[in-house]
């Protein structure tokens, strides 16, 4: 997610989340808890339910999507290693 994005989160907000626990990476819907301004990123609390039951976690900002996400092919957990074989070379420059 965007800083500007992240920044504008406000408390009830729905989000999917990244779960920094999984090995697989898989995606938890959460809701913002609480969000504590600061002068760069803002620090965010989600509460997420997972099989391990119902907790609190403040992520990284870019582990997190908005709820419905759009899929922008932006985020490296939800492309998965599969997608990087497919992935276009970036041209070098002066080439």
């Amino acid at each position: 997610m965007l800083r500007l994005e992240w920044n504008s989160l406000r408390e009830g907000d729905r989000v999917l989340v990244h779960d920094a626990d999984d090995p697989e990476l898989r995606l938890l819907a959460g809701v913002v808890a609480g969000v504590l301004n600061t002068s760069g990123s803002n620090e965010v609390s989600i509460k997420v339910t997972s099989s391990v039951g119902m907790r609190v976690i403040q992520p990284q900002r870019l582990s997190v999507h908005h709820d419905p996400v759009d899929f922008d092919g932006q985020c490296w957990r939800c492309a998965g290693p599969q997608s990087a074989s497919r992935a276009a070379p970036r041209p070098r420059r002066g080439a």
